[in-house]
């Protein structure tokens, strides 16, 4: 959140995890056409992760039991790629 303005809040269960993407952190007005992009993006740089929320604008992590540090840089790594490049 600290780097990229869009996000407006992360949150989760257990490992899911859920990025809300808005335009504006003081409205939180949904930024569904960037999630799109985003998720988009990094399904092309090889991360597979779900979209959600009433309007589209959360991004949905659902890695499985066996997860390892190597992937969570990886899924990181990616994030920041897509973000950067919006």
């Amino acid at each position: 959140m600290a780097k990229h303005d869009i996000i407006g809040d992360v949150r989760g269960k257990g490992l899911m995890t859920g990025i809300e993407l808005v335009t504006d952190r003081t409205s939180k007005k949904p930024a569904t056409e960037q999630a799109a992009k985003v998720f988009e993006h990094t399904k092309d740089l090889g991360l597979l992760i779900g979209k959600g929320g009433f309007f589209g604008n959360v991004l949905r992590i659902k890695p499985p039991m066996c997860i390892t540090k190597a992937d969570v840089d990886y899924i990181i790594d990616v994030l920041d790629i897509a973000f950067t490049e919006l």
